[in-house]
C-alpha cells in the first residue's frame, strides 16, 4: 500500500471515530437541573466557592451563598440560571469554611455520571401529577471533618449519588477575593456561632446545643448505614393504604404510591428519619398520620440490635377511627417497640 493511500486511510479512521463521537455526544440526553447546598443545623458552613461542572455549563457558588445550615439533607435555596437543558455534570469542587471546626476545606471529585444519567432517565411518576418526572437539583452536602455528600433530588424523591472527602486548607485575608474577606476578619466565625443577634440557630437549635453540645462529627457516617426495610402498615379492617412517604437520616427521601407501593420490597435503606401516609377506612373516609421526628438514640439503638442481615418491617399499626398509633421494627424472631416517636393524627379529612 502507498504512503498516500495509508494516509488516506488513517484520515478516514481517525475521522470516523471523530464523527462517532460527536453522534454520540449530541445523543446525550439533556436535562434542565440547578444545584443548592446543605449543611446540619449544628454546623453552618459559610460558601467560599463551589462548582457543579458539565461539559456544556457550570453552576457555580460563592460568597454570595453565605452561610448554610438548613439541615442535613435539606434543601437550601437556588440561583436561576438562563440555561435551561444541560449535559449531565461530571465534576464537583467545592472550598468552604467550617464555622464551628474553624477551618477551612477545599476539593474536586469526579462524579459518576452513568449512575447519575441512568437516574435521570428513570426518573420516577410525580404522585401530584401522574405523570413521568425525574430530578431538577443536585444538593451539596457539606459536613464536619470535610465530609462531602451530593444527592439528587426530585418531588417527593431524593438520592445519594456521591460520597467524598475534602482536605483542609489556608486561606489568608491576602489571598480571598474581595467579596469573601470578610470570612477572614477577626472574631468573625464567635460572633456568627455566639451571638443571638446574627440568627444563625434556630432556638430550639441553640438551646439543644448549649444542653448536649454540638453533635459527634462521625454521626454523618452513622446515618448513611443502611439496613434491609419496608415500610408496613396496618389498619382497621376494611381499611385502604393510599401511599407512604418518608425521609431517611442520611438525606434520601422516597414516596411510595400506586404500583411502587404495592410492589415495595426489602430494600438497603438508612433509619428513618421521618415518615407520613394517608389512608381510607372502609366508608371512604380519608385520614393521615405523620410521625414527625423519632427519638434518634432510640431509633439508632433498635436498628442495630437487629443488624444488617435481617429482613425488617417497620410497622405502623392505626387503631380504630385513627385515634392511636403504635410502632414496631419486626423481623422473624423478634418485635421491638417504639415508643418515642412524635406522632399526628388527622381528624376525617374531607
Amino acid at each position: 500500500m502507498g504512503i498516500s493511500k495509508l494516509k488516506i486511510l488513517i484520515l478516514f479512521v481517525v475521522g470516523g471515530f471523530s464523527l462517532a463521537s460527536c453522534q454520540n455526544k449530541k445523543m446525550e440526553e439533556k436535562y434542565n437541573w440547578l444545584g443548592t447546598l446543605s449543611a446540619p443545623q449544628e454546623y453552618p458552613m459559610e460558601i467560599y466557592k463551589g462548582a457543579i461542572i458539565a461539559d456544556d455549563f457550570t453552576y457555580g457558588f460563592d460568597a454570595i451563598w453565605g452561610t448554610q445550615n438548613t439541615g442535613w439533607g435539606n434543601e437550601g435555596g437556588t440561583m436561576s440560571v438562563s440555561t435551561q437543558h444541560m449535559d449531565i455534570p461530571s465534576q464537583l469542587e467545592f472550598t468552604w469554611y467550617s464555622l464551628v471546626e474553624n477551618k477551612f476545606y477545599t476539593g474536586k471529585w469526579d462524579l459518576d455520571k452513568n449512575k447519575i444519567t441512568e437516574l435521570f432517565k428513570k426518573g420516577f411518576i410525580d404522585q401530584d401529577t401522574q405523570k413521568k418526572t425525574t430530578y431538577s437539583n443536585f444538593i451539596v452536602g457539606l459536613a464536619p471533618k470535610g465530609r462531602v455528600v451530593l444527592w439528587i433530588n426530585g418531588p417527593g424523591n431524593q438520592k445519594e449519588v456521591g460520597v467524598f472527602q475534602a482536605h483542609d486548607t489556608i486561606i489568608t485575608k491576602e489571598k480571598a477575593y474581595e467579596n469573601a474577606k470578610y470570612m477572614l476578619k477577626e472574631g468573625f466565625a464567635d460572633r456568627m456561632l455566639n451571638d443571638p443577634a446574627y440568627e444563625t440557630f434556630k432556638p430550639e437549635v441553640r438551646a439543644k446545643i448549649k444542653e448536649q453540645g454540638y453533635p459527634a462529627s462521625d454521626v454523618y457516617d452513622v446515618y448513611r448505614e443502611r439496613y434491609n426495610w419496608k415500610p408496613s402498615v396496618i389498619l382497621p379492617e376494611g381499611a385502604e393504604w393510599i401511599d407512604f412517604g418518608f425521609k431517611n437520616y442520611n438525606g434520601e427521601q422516597e414516596n411510595l404510591f400506586g404500583e411502587s407501593l404495592q410492589k415495595d420490597s426489602y430494600q438497603k435503606r438508612a433509619v428513618p428519619k421521618f415518615c407520613g401516609f394517608y389512608w381510607r377506612d372502609k366508608n371512604k373516609n380519608r385520614y393521615a398520620v405523620w410521625i414527625d421526628s423519632f427519638d434518634e438514640k432510640e431509633i439508632f439503638e433498635r436498628f442495630q440490635k437487629i443488624g444488617k442481615e435481617e429482613n425488617i418491617d417497620f410497622i405502623i399499626k392505626v387503631d380504630d377511627n385513627n385515634t392511636g398509633v403504635s410502632l414496631s421494627l419486626k423481623t422473624e424472631k423478634q418485635t421491638i417497640p417504639i415508643t418515642k416517636a412524635k406522632i399526628r393524627l388527622s381528624q376525617k379529612i374531607e
